[in-house]
């Protein structure tokens, strides 16, 4: 039976932990499961592509914007917020996937993958088809050419995501990393390179470097299924619809986790112009580092949480929170020279910086929520409070925007109330994780004190001074306590 919820604080902080319940079955620990010794050579593997994968999103912010007017950026920017609703359209099915692989021998995991790869590309060229039948009813030029290229996105979106999921249920996090960072660095290359200035060719460009990630997963899969011919098949073949049913939870989930993040920016799309929706965009980009921290974190966690009997499930995702922590104390560094570039750089978007530092500092809330939080759930099989929590994040986001853009509150105003949404979907998903499992070892109160600090010391540093580099040694002489003691708290862990 799924874990019940404990009505009493204190007997959910010091009851014993429960077992994993059939729903958590696909999660369970498998001997001959075959991935790194430790979660931490796994980490750095998976992460260091993520990391190189946000440097090439950091560099489009600084060459895009150039080449495009204001107006057109914000169409791109418009693009690029939908494009992240994609994963939507496999219905559940590369999720299923992904629960099922879990513990499942490598040479299985690629051989399911081409069965499940081809229900995935008849989905998707359904939805294409459908994208294309709606183009013939559609007068406006850019609404033609962002329907084509949505539809081709999302198809090799996901036929990349199920190859990702593929390899790191094999182990693989070297090339599912390299699957998650080649498209944005084949896109970088081009933007780079060839003078782009009409929005026609950047969104080919686009759809072409994903097309390319995606060619690359299913020769990186295909390899695995050939150097584990010899592995016994599985009992158990899979089935669509059940891969489906089990999926839909999880997408549900990660749909509202999406919704949360990005529900903002949706709001701000429809309530002012395109150029004020530009500016917000650009400074949205810092959800960018958030979404490959997330997307870098929780899947080894998850995957390494599976391998861990239940006893000791919450207490190894809360040690995430120390590395999010320490990674958001280093990352702010970075802050004042970025100002500083965009303000030499790209002067148009200069009033994009009191709404980028509104959006950082809830950044590792985010990250947290959905790695430590989003993962303990999930990993005990309560994907109902795992949805329940998105859904209040939501919640949270939309009511506190709302306010703000119908009173006509300046857009930076907007992105404080988005992050204390996600400060109070964190403390709301605190009290979630406590009553459903024993998680009173994740010390997310330490958490949420470090990442404070931090956050005010570089609102400090950035308020202290004009000059970057003043602001840059204010932050680390005001940062250096809060983020070594993370550092020093992530370096114990069992990694």
């Amino acid at each position: 039976m799924r874990p019940k919820i404990v009505h009493d604080a204190s007997r959910a902080r010091h009851a014993p932990p429960r077992e994993a319940p059939p729903e958590a079955s696909a999660l369970e620990a498998s001997t001959a499961w075959l991935g790194a010794a430790t979660p931490g050579r796994d980490l750095v593997r998976f992460g260091v592509a993520i990391f190189v994968a946000s440097t090439f999103s950091a560099v489009q912010m600084f060459v895009i914007p150039r080449r495009l007017d204001v107006a057109t950026y914000g169409h791109y920017r418009l693009f690029l917020m939908y494009v992240g609703y994609a994963g939507l359209l496999h219905f559940g099915l590369a999720d299923g996937a992904f629960l099922r692989w879990a513990g499942r021998q490598p040479g299985i995991i690629a051989r399911e993958w081409r069965q499940i790869g081809r229900w995935l590309l008849a989905v998707q060229g359904v939805v294409l088809l459908v994208a294309l039948v709606t183009t013939l009813a559609t007068a406006d030029p850019f609404a033609r050419v962002a329907l084509i290229a949505l539809a081709s996105t999302t198809l090799f979106v996901n036929l990349a995501s199920l190859a990702s999921y593929a390899l790191q249920g094999a182990g693989n996090f070297r090339d599912a990393g390299r699957v998650a960072m080649l498209a944005n660095g084949l896109f970088v290359a081009f933007v780079v390179v060839v003078p782009t200035h009409t929005l026609t060719v950047v969104l080919t460009a686009y759809v072409a470097s994903c097309a390319v990630s995606a060619l690359y997963g299913a020769i990186c899969v295909a390899r695995v299924a050939h150097e584990h011919a010899g592995e016994n098949s599985s009992p158990d073949q899979p089935v669509l619809g059940v891969l489906i049913r089990t999926g839909l939870p999880v997408l549900g989930a990660n749909f509202a986790a999406g919704l949360s993040q990005s529900v903002d920016r949706l709001l701000v799309s429809f309530a002012t112009p395109i150029t004020s929706f530009a500016l917000y965009g650009f400074a949205a980009t810092v959800s960018v580092a958030g979404s490959s921290a997330t997307q870098a974190l929780s899947r080894v966690a998850l995957s390494h949480a599976a391998r861990r009997p239940a006893i000791e499930r919450a207490r190894f995702l809360g040690g995430f929170f120390d590395i999010i922590a320490s990674a958001f104390g280093a990352g702010l560094a970075l802050e004042p020279p970025f100002e500083r570039l965009v303000a030499v750089s790209l002067p148009a978007y200069v009033g994009a910086l009191p709404i980028l530092r509104a959006l950082v500092v809830g950044m590792p809330f985010w990250v947290a929520t959905h790695v430590v939080l989003v993962g303990t759930l999930q990993s005990y099989g309560a994907v109902r409070r795992q949805l329940l929590l998105e859904l209040f994040g939501v919640a949270f986001v939309v009511t506190g925007c709302s306010v703000c853009l119908g009173t006509h509150q300046p857009l930076w105003v907007v992105a404080g109330a988005a992050t204390a949404a996600a400060i109070t979907t964190f403390g709301v998903g605190v009290r979630i994780v406590r009553r459903a499992v024993r998680a009173s070892e994740q010390h997310s109160a330490r958490f949420a004190v470090v990442t404070a600090m931090q956050g005010g010391a570089l609102l400090v540093a950035l308020a202290s001074t004009q000059s970057w580099m003043l602001q840059s040694l204010a932050y680390a002489a005001l940062a250096l306590v809060p983020t070594g003691f993370a550092l020093r708290r992530a370096r114990v862990q069992e990694w």
